[in-house]
């Protein structure tokens, strides 16, 4: 007997392949900071300021290639193939020069970007190193970006499963070769694992190119014409979800640059330290990862049939499942947090440090994936506008003037900072959840059949 109805399975069909994806992400990312946690504190900091310049490009182009998977689901739920192909073309011509000039710029400034947090002279050196190895790469990432929209658009998220696969087998293996060393080849250290890094890139990028424009790809009908100016009003519509989304992710990003240097003034352990808890946490992020491509694909699918019973049915099964993740994640960071920062570094202290930071994380659990579905289905009804609001509240009214409040005003623990992580995420969940009801988002296809009629 099959315990899951078709709502079930479509939601499963695409929440496994992206939770796989993310935990073969996750995985890769644990065991390149198992690599890098032998080395020194120093280093190990250093990394992780370069991450922090990373995530911010990363989560730019990531917001921009969900105003492409949105309003190309669309297409598909229409049937409208060809408007889906249009639109992808237009994303990559759109995007990449944007992603070309940010690169460069992070490139030639990244002793200035990484003196906003730290004043370390040995830290911003060799942060720098590390950006100008890996900045002109970064263009990769929009295409990756892009290519995982083109997939996701259809309901399809085994290939970038595959595809992230064979990425993070590339990070693990080249990453381990070229900083400790091989036989005769001798070890690079941190910038071995920049060059495992920038490999994965490539390799990343040309499959998914191959998968979509190669010999039986997805679009192998559809020529690209480079020559071709994007339609104002697919880029209206692109834009108008996807900026909302990149501005979200890249605050969420700029905030860590601020909290970073609160860290920081804690001292370099407690940095190298709290890159480790979000390496360990990394279980839990993948887990929820799903949820919002979940909610997305399947309410814009849904939109553009005008199904009203698919909606709202899949928005109840997520939340189910949604609440059964959370107790899994919460048991994980209860029991496992000291175990796996063990396999990640050599060093007790920064394990007694990182595993705080776990525990914390444990009260986060429900209203971080619960968020996930409520912003999925905000943004495919258009309310992009409405959920960046949502995270700047949370970020820069609650999250970062606690964080300064208890270390720069009263001094505490840093316990208190991951406390104050928590109380933003509660924020912003319940939010979301008035602004959902509110904004009657539940009903957003009757509305849009009213309009209609």
């Amino acid at each position: 007997m099959n315990i899951f109805g078709k709502t079930d399975r479509r939601i499963l069909s695409i929440l496994i392949p992206v939770i796989l994806e993310n935990a073969l992400l996750t995985l890769s990312g644990m065991i390149l900071t198992g690599y890098i946690g032998r080395l020194t504190v120093t280093e190990i900091s250093a990394y992780g300021l370069g991450r922090r310049v990373y995530g911010i490009y990363y989560s730019l182009f990531k917001g921009l290639a969900v105003g492409t998977m949105v309003n190309a689901a669309k297409a598909v739920g229409t049937g409208d193939e060809e408007r889906c192909a249009r639109i992808q073309q237009e994303s990559y011509l759109m995007d990449l020069p944007i992603a070309v000039l940010i690169a460069v710029l992070i490139t030639l400034g990244a002793p200035l970007i990484l003196s906003v947090m730290t004043s370390d002279a040995v830290l911003i050196e060799q942060g720098a190193r590390v950006l100008r190895f890996t900045a002109p790469l970064y263009p990769l990432l929009a295409v990756i970006h892009l290519n995982t929209a083109a997939f996701q658009a259809h309901g399809n998220t085994r290939t970038p499963m595959v595809i992230a696969a064979i990425g993070n087998l590339v990070t693990i293996t080249a990453g381990y070769v070229l900083i400790f060393g091989l036989g005769p080849l001798k070890g690079l250290g941190i910038m071995g694992a920049v060059l495992g890094q920038n490999l994965s890139f490539i390799v990343m990028a040309g499959i998914g190119l191959f998968l979509l424009y190669g010999k039986h790809g997805l679009f192998v009908h559809t020529k690209m014409n480079l020559f071709h100016l994007p339609d104002i009003k697919d880029a209206k519509e692109i834009f108008s979800t996807g900026i909302p989304v990149s501005l979200e992710d890249t605050f969420w990003q700029a905030a860590t640059v601020v909290i970073s240097a609160v860290i920081l003034s804690y001292g370099q352990e407690y940095y190298a330290a709290y890159q480790l808890g979000l390496e360990g946490e990394g279980f839990c992020n993948m887990m929820s990862a799903g949820f919002m491509t979940a909610a997305m694909s399947l309410s814009a699918q849904a939109i553009g049939r005008r199904d009203a019973q698919e909606y709202e049915e899949c928005y109840r099964r997520l939340c189910l499942f949604c609440m059964m993740i959370s107790c899994i994640t919460m048991t994980f960071l209860l029991f496992c947090s000291k175990p796996v920062l063990h396999l990640m570094t050599d060093k007790p202290q920064l394990v007694s440090i990182a595993s705080v930071y776990m525990y914390a994380m444990i009260f986060s659990q429900i209203p971080q994936h619960m968020k996930q579905i409520q912003v999925g289905y905000l943004r495919s009804a258009g309310h992009t506008g409405t959920t960046m609001t949502i995270n700047l509240i949370g970020l820069w009214a609650v999250r970062v003037p606690l964080v300064l409040l208890f270390a720069r005003v009263m001094h505490l623990d840093i316990l208190f900072i991951w406390i104050a992580f928590d109380i933003d995420m509660w924020v912003r969940l319940l939010l979301s959840w008035y602004k959902l009801r509110s904004l009657h988002v539940h009903s957003y296809i009757e509305q849009l059949q009213g309009k209609e009629a």
